[in-house]
């Protein structure tokens, strides 16, 4: 049976199957299921005694504990309350201090569930000697914390008398159990623990309160008295920095208020404190409280009335900004109240008062000797404008009952508190103010505002009425000239425009009153759209139709100019219209109409006589614009009309176009039929540039639009622009197949016509890449397929620079072509295509048998050198396997390797060219750098580039390699096979190069005197056995330096003495080499820095001497020729090498 079955019977109850089977398998009592759950902790679980009984006399471990909770079977019985059950594993040796994931013992789990009995049988057990109960969880909380935090009084005692219990414990939070019964308000719990021993009534947590300040926020009055008697700080501040007594102010608990103002403890109160917000208890009580609460504190003997907080606000500006009557009456009446104190904007009480009070407060203030109804706050506003703007009727009259109170009175932007008052539409006050006696309604303010403009752009108006009624300017203009008129019609504010238009007292308005940049009330209402307004205003006799701005616009311009339909056709019904006036743009009403595409309003204005051919500042007509916007109708309506006798329908824009060019440049057939049509068109008119109508249709690609130009009479088809380009020039540049095909079926179209720069239809047409016109270019007799521009290029040079591999592909096919052919660079297209990296364009021309690989350009490239320099690796393997010379060198003597070692990496589109991979083996590397410089490298080298090639600068590709490592597995790579039959691997090294380039078997057959690779002259080789020992002539390198004769000689070449004459030659050639030689030859580091600082600027004596330290600092035996010539073949010094050669040569 598995544990899963045996814990399933015992929650079912069945219990006689679990105890047979514990009895049978008492080894099996500690199984667990998946969860970690054993048999023990289920039957704890369901408090069967007899069954746990069974289990702990068969072994069942106590304290092992489940993988998800870590509960120990005593942890599930104390969280089922079995309670016996409980008892009984602590007395079977339970550990009661095993703590579960959250760190919790059975001990809290007992407080926190309020589980009194098994709380004592956990305390009480004569077992628990050890029972730790401080331990604390992962939060810090011990079992005294969960219980002051749930409110167990019980429980609490009970811990309280364990001698081991730690009444101060602080969570990790820094929570003690005072402050959480304190927070969570279980006053009983409080009211014992402050009785305990020890307790900190200052402990502050972690928002910074002291159990004083949770007592205060809880209104636990008695609590608050026990801890203030008991020593509790009283001036202790909170995170807010709030104490005790602002709290209680707060929150308006006037008894707590009474406590900490009056306990004998309390000698040190600073009731002035200051939280975080630089306000005293009386600030906040001002703020918040009752008159009880600010009468207590007025009471004590330190309260500061004056105390000001950051922004200057004392009690009495609070109590005047919250409106609190009988707090101001206080503050009134006490001795030390200054009610002239400012706050840092300049506000006095009165201010506030008005801003924010009530009338009964303002009154109050006013009734005081001191108050000073004139004093102004920064801005200069009086406590009338702050009324005006913010307050009723009465506050303003209780004002101006002041013989103090100024009704002009003007803040620093000037304004009065009639501005103030129309502004925010306080109807009433307005009212009140005009009946005031020297009362300025026209008054302005530093923009020029009088209070009739404000109420006009606020859109008060019941207070614009009054205004006008009451003698307000209508006429008055504000700093940009515009008047009350202005602004209204300007807004759309129908109401306020009917009021200002028929006041009786407006008889003297001015309606066409300008404002600085011209604009009457029309211009505003045509400008924005407002029929109902225009017509308000030409209902006005007087109002002027055609007034003009500064920059020449009438009201008609604007309405059009904007798109306002209804107004253009209302104001084009007035007597008096100007049709061809024109605006600041040029433009006319009839141009504006066409704009707008307002067909109606077009015909309106033709018919009554709108000049057709009026151009605008672009130089466009009417008609031009029509056609732009493709309004066929208006286009029509242009063209048609009766009244249009006049029309210059060829007229040209600043460009130099016709209304047919703009037609065929967007492709309007149906506009161009149109035009067509009209006995005048010019079908041959010519742009600026020398575009016709059939270059701007070819170019468009409207096969509909060429085809009617091409039915017209006159049309010239050879016609040229400035740069030579014909219509078919055009037509193949933009590549549409119908419009070339068009094009050639024209008698007079030159397929071999040039442009400027020698360019032909071909030319263009393949470096579009547009194969279907190149196709009908190559089928037309005359089409020259090898035709070449100024530059040189043929049609094949210019496709292959654009990757057009089609079109490439069926030059390629044409008879006669000339794939070889140079330009003035001397570059051929193939050339092109490589450089520009063209794969498919170079794998094309690579097929044909005709194409030559090495021809030079006029930097001396190949073809492959510039695939190298492009660092292409596919098309760099295309090119060598066809065949390619490898040695090629460009103008500079670089030769293809040289190239290739500075780039960083080559690409290819060819995903995989398996030679790379070889290399990669060959050089011990990953397969991801397969395309990195060192493989491409020893790719190029094994098929024939010569690493040891000196460009002109002296440099070897290997010279040019950084990486000393990858320098020498390169060379070892390159040495494995053999110079010539490339088979078998290379054993024969030579001297004194120690290249090892060749096999036995052709070092024995072959006859040479320099090293293939660097050409430097042989001394000696070694790795071959000479196959002859017979005296005779030598017939091979290898019989002249390993033959039984001649090894004599070879051997005492190689112990010549080197003498100091040779050491000054040799030295001519290490150049910054001479350090690494020197180290090679013994010298020590120090020496050669000694050297290197007594000659800084001259390398050549630095070399020299280092050679003459090494010369005599050794016996003559040491001082040869072949231990100096190995030191300078170690150290790769080449050029010092071969002139040690010719020395004893």
């Amino acid at each position: 049976m598995d544990v899963d079955k045996i814990i399933s019977k015992i929650q079912n109850g069945d219990f006689k199957d679990v105890k047979r089977f514990i009895k049978k398998n008492p080894d099996q009592v500690n199984n667990r299921n998946s969860k970690g759950v054993t048999v023990l902790m289920v039957a704890c679980e369901q408090g069967n005694k007899e069954l746990i009984t069974l289990l702990t006399e068969s072994g069942a471990d106590l304290n092992i504990s489940d993988e998800d909770k870590k509960w120990t079977a005593l942890h599930y019985a104390v969280e089922k309350h079995k309670t016996d059950v409980v008892a009984f594993l602590v007395s079977s040796g339970a550990n009661v201090n095993k703590q579960d994931s959250g760190g919790n013992t059975p001990l809290h789990l007992a407080v926190k569930k309020n589980y009194e009995d098994v709380v004592k049988v956990l305390l009480n057990s004569k077992e628990n000697n050890n029972l730790q109960v401080n331990q604390q969880n992962e939060l810090g909380w011990t079992a005294l914390h969960f219980a002051c935090r749930y409110g167990s009084k019980d429980v609490v005692e009970l811990l309280l008398k364990h001698k081991d219990t730690d009444v101060k414990a602080e969570t990790k939070q820094g929570s003690t159990p005072l402050q959480l019964a304190s927070a969570h308000r279980h006053k009983e719990v409080v009211d014992f623990l402050q009785q305990q021993n020890g307790i900190n009534a200052n402990k502050v947590d972690e928002e910074g309160d002291t159990p004083l300040h949770l007592a205060v926020q809880n209104h636990r009055t008695d609590s608050v008295a026990f801890l203030v008697s008991s020593g509790a700080n009283v001036n202790k501040q909170d995170s807010w920095g709030d104490t005790p007594l602002h709290l209680a102010v707060w929150n308006n608990y006037e008894d707590v208020v009474k406590v900490l103002l009056n306990s004998k403890e309390n000698n040190n109160l600073q009731v002035n404190q200051k939280n975080n917000f630089s306000a005293t208890a009386l600030h906040v009580a001002c703020q918040y409280g009752s008159k009880d609460v600010v009468e207590l504190l007025l009471q004590h003997k330190d309260t500061d009335v004056k105390a000001v907080m950051e922004d200057g606000s004392t009690a009495l500006h609070l109590a005047c900004r919250y409106g609190s009557k009988d707090v101001v009456e206080l503050l009134l009446q006490h001795k030390d109240t200054d009610v002239k104190a400012v706050m840092e904007d300049g506000s006095t009480a009165l201010h506030l008062a008005c801003r924010y009070g009530s009338k009964d407060v303002v009154e109050l203030l006013l009734q005081h000797k001191d108050t000073d109804v004139k004093a102004v706050m920064e801005d200069g506003s009086t406590a009338l404008h702050l009324a005006c703007r913010y307050r009723s009727k009465d506050v303003v009259e209780l004002l101006l009952q002041h013989k103090d109170t100024d009704v002009n009175a003007v803040t620093n932007h000037g304004y009065t508190p009639l501005h103030l008052a129309s502004s925010h539409g306080r109807t009433e006050v307005v009212d009140f103010l005009l009946k005031q006696k020297g009362m300025d309604v026209n008054k302005v303010n530093l923009k020029g505002d009088t209070p009739l403009h404000l109420a006009v752009q606020k859109h008060k108006i019941d207070v614009v009425a009054f205004l006008v009624s009451s003698g307000g300017n209508v006429n008055k203009q504000d700093s940009g000239g515009n008047t009350p008129l202005h602004l209204a019609v300007k807004n759309k504010y129908e109401d306020v425009v009917k009021v200002l238009l028929n006041s009786k007292e407006n008889n003297n308005l001015q309606v066409n009153q300008q404002n600085e940049l011209g604009w009457t009330a029309l211009h505003f209402a045509c400008r924005y759209g407002s029929k109902d307004v225009v017509e308000l205003l030409l209902q006005q006799n007087g109002t002027d139709v055609k007034a003009e701005t500064k920059q020449g616009s009438t009201p008609l311009q604007l309405a059009s100019a904007h798109r306002h339909k209804e107004v253009v056709d209302f104001l084009q019904q007035q007597n008096g219209i100007n049709a061809n006036k024109v605006d600041e743009e040029g433009d006319t009403p009839l141009h504006l109409a066409v704009q707008n595409h307002r067909t109606d309003s077009v015909a309106f204005l033709v018919s009554s006589g709108a000049n057709v051919n009026k151009q605008d500042s672009w130089g466009d007509t009417p008609l031009h614009l029509a056609v732009w916007n493709n309004y066929e109708d208006v286009v029509k309506v242009l063209l048609n009309s009766k009244e249009n006798n006049n029309l210059q329908v060829n007229q040209k824009n600043k460009l130099g176009s016709t209304a047919l060019h703009d037609a065929c440049r967007y492709g309007r057939k149906d506009v161009v039929e149109l035009l067509l049509k009209h006995k005048d068109t010019d079908v041959n008119a010519v742009e600026n540039k020398g575009w016709t109508a059939l270059h701007l249709a070819c170019r468009n690609g409207s096969k509909d639009v060429v085809e009617l130009l091409l039915q017209q009479n006159g049309t010239d088809v050879k016609a040229v622009m400035e740069n030579g380009w014909t219509a078919l020039h055009v037509a193949c540049r933009y590549g549409s197949k119908d419009v070339v095909e068009l094009l050639l079926q024209d008698k007079d179209t030159d397929v071999k016509a040039v442009k400027e720069d020698g360019q032909t239809a071909l030319h263009l047409a393949c470096r579009n890449g547009s194969k279907d016109v190149v196709e009908l270019l190559l089928q037309q007799n005359g089409t020259d397929v090898n035709a070449v521009t100024k530059q040189g290029n043929t049609p094949l040079h210019l496709a292959s620079t654009r990757e057009r591999t089609e079109v490439v592909e069926l030059l390629l096919k044409q008879k006669g072509i000339d794939i070889n052919k140079v330009n003035l660079e001397g570059d051929t297209p193939l050339h092109l295509a490589v450089r520009n990296q063209h794969y498919d364009v170079v794998a094309s021309m690579l097929a044909q048998d005709s194409v030559k690989l090495d021809i030079e350009n006029d930097d001396k490239r190949t073809p492959l050198l510039e695939a190298v320099y492009a660092a292409h690796i596919g098309i760099v393997h295309e090119i060598i396997t066809c065949g390619a010379k490898m040695n090629a060198v460009d103008k500079d003597g670089n030769n293809c390797l040289h190239i290739a070692a500075e780039k960083e990496e080559f690409h290819s589109e060819v995903k995989r060219i398996p030679i790379l991979d070889e290399c990669c083996r060959e050089l011990q590397l990953d397969k991801d750098r397969r395309l990195s410089e060192i493989v491409v490298l020893s790719y190029l080298a094994s098929h024939g580039a010569s690493l040891y090639h000196r460009n002109d600068e002296k440099v070897t590709p290997l010279d040019c390699i950084e990486n000393q490592h990858l320098k020498e597995k390169l060379k070892t790579f390159l040495q494995s096979l053999c110079w010539w039959c490339q088979e078998k691997k290379a054993t024969v090294t030579l001297h004194p190069c120690r290249h090892t380039i060749c096999c036995q078997n052709c070092c024995s057959q072959m006859t040479f005197k320099q090293c293939p690779i660097c050409r430097q002259h042989i001394r000696s080789i070694s790795g071959f056995v000479c196959p002859k020992s017979e005296e005779k002539a030598v017939q091979t390198v290898a019989e002249s330096v390993e033959c039984p004769k001649c090894k004599e000689k070879v051997e005492s070449f190689e112990s010549v003495m080197v003498e100091e004459k040779h050491l000054h030659r040799v030295s001519q050639k290490l150049a910054g080499k001479w350090q690494p030689l020197g180290r090679e030859l013994g010298i020590r580091q120090y020496e050669l820095d000694n050297i290197k600082e007594n000659n800084p600027l001259n390398v050549e004596e630095q070399g020299f001497q280092m050679l003459l330290r090494w010369w005599r600092g050794n016996d003559p035996e040491k001082r040869t020729l072949q231990i100096l010539k190995a030191a300078l073949e170690r150290t790769e010094c080449q050029d010092a090498l071969e002139c040690l050669s010719s020395e004893f040569n």
